[in-house]
């Protein structure tokens, strides 16, 4: 009897113990991983349960953000350095230059607020640090120094602008954003054309200088 009793003991041990070994496991597939705690209740049906697919954890409209906020530090500073540039540059040329990236990219400015309101994103309205930065450098400047050196920072921001323009006009997410950047990046690839025909004829100096 003891025997049977013994034996009959250790059985229940072994099941009872076995149910608590798979309750710790992780279930299948899913390699250990928690979902976080806002993860909707049916994010990973029809896969691997436990995992939040990758599209899931990463924003889908990201690009459209970074977009946005980066042509928008870009405009402002285009508008404060070509009003510097209207106001100190040695060469016609240079001053019609920096009156139409100022006007120019003052529009854009405007446009860039309505196309983030699609993605709730507020433009900043304060002057950016870069183009603070860029504005002490040019203030030390005269002549033809300041107007290379404006010429090079215009035509460079021009460069990385229409580098943003093409890949939203390409890949955006948003429409609305995708949209204003496809229709605004002839004239971005004009302006920088413009910059960059004025920095080979030697920055304007030759040209009608005051």
């Amino acid at each position: 009897m003891f025997s049977r009793l013994h034996i009959l003991g250790l059985s229940v041990a072994i099941v009872l113990a076995g149910s608590a070994w798979a309750q710790t496991q992780p279930p299948p597939g899913g390699g250990g991983s928690q979902m976080p705690p806002d993860t909707p209740t049916g994010a990973a049906r029809g896969g691997n349960p436990g995992i939040v697919p990758q599209d899931q954890q990463i924003d889908p409209y990201i690009t459209d953000k970074v977009f946005v906020r980066s042509v928008a530090e870009s405009s402002a500073t285009e508008v404060q350095l070509g009003k510097l540039a209207q106001e100190k540059a040695s060469s016609d040329a240079v001053r019609e230059l920096g009156k139409r990236m100022a006007e120019a990219h003052a529009q854009t400015g405007e446009q860039l607020k309505q196309a983030g309101a699609a993605l709730n994103i507020q433009v900043p309205s304060e002057t950016p640090r870069k183009a603070k930065k860029a504005q002490d450098k040019l203030a030390k400047l005269s002549g033809p120094d300041f107007d290379r050196v404006y010429i090079k920072m215009a035509a460079d921001e021009e460069k990385q602008a229409v580098k943003q323009f093409e890949r939203e006009a390409k890949d955006g997410k948003v429409a609305g954003v995708r949209d204003f950047a496809a229709r605004n990046l002839s004239a971005e690839q004009e302006r920088q054309k413009q910059a960059e025909e004025l920095a080979s004829t030697g920055t304007g100096t030759a040209a009608r200088q005051k």
